[in-house]
């Protein structure tokens, strides 16, 4: 299939400042898990970026302090997600709708800890999609199908998310590619595993998956664009 080249275009789509209000996950979930975990389950360091995945957990398996533990997170319209949970990290035990920060690991994301209601993390249970990252791409909001599962990649010339789609992994592009045009974004051409999108003054590029594990379809804005789209 033909690439069609490029123009460069500039796009804002550094990420703004964190603010005083902390993203980072506490380690205690909210009202509605029930039990939740002991206090082993402290967050991670504050960083400037997170990726949040929401649901209602299942198939719950403890950590040790030898053992990874993992449980599964469900929302309807998406496909089930495994979190491990990384051996010595939880350490207790949680139930119910809860949203997590979760790190890149393979074959399945990592548990960092809980986000408590009124946190950036914190997505309403029935709200979709169920799952925030930080920073979000700028003028697209992920279909409920997909999930943010690894914290932003932020450089200095692009922001790179890693979303996972369940089974429609394998087609990105086609997964995405409704969503996109649906809230305005037109096409500007596909090949090579990749397709690139613009809206007004905003461009940004849909990868395919490897399907190795731990790898996910990519969605990357540029500062610096190239491309022939009106």
């Amino acid at each position: 299939m033909r690439v069609i080249p490029f123009l460069v275009l500039v796009v804002a789509c550094t990420a703004a400042p964190v603010s005083t209000a902390s993203p980072t996950p506490l380690a205690t979930v909210a009202a509605s898990a029930s039990p939740i975990a002991s206090p082993s389950a402290t967050p991670t360091a504050t960083a400037a970026t997170f990726a949040a995945v929401c649901g209602t957990i299942s198939d719950f398996v403890g950590d040790s302090a030898q053992t990874n533990g993992s449980f599964v997170l469900n929302s309807p319209g998406r496909a089930p997600i495994r979190i491990t949970i990384p051996a010595g990290r939880l350490g207790g035990s949680a139930a119910g709708y809860v949203c997590v920060e979760v790190l890149a690991g393979s074959p399945y994301p990592l548990f960092a800890g809980f986000f408590t209601s009124r946190t950036p993390g914190f997505v309403a249970s029935g709200t979709v999609p169920a799952t925030t990252a930080f920073p979000l791409p700028k003028g697209f909001v992920l279909p409920q199908a997909c999930a943010y599962v690894v914290p932003p990649a932020v450089g200095p010339d692009q922001i790179e998310w890693k979303v996972d789609c369940g089974s429609a992994n394998d087609d990105a592009r086609g997964t995405l590619g409704p969503a996109l045009t649906q809230q305005g974004w037109v096409s500007c051409g596909s090949g090579l595993g990749a397709a690139q999108w613009r809206k007004n003054d905003v461009m940004l590029t849909v990868a395919e998956s490897s399907l190795a594990p731990g790898d996910y379809p990519r969605i990357t804005q540029f500062a610096r664009v190239i491309s022939s789209c009106s």
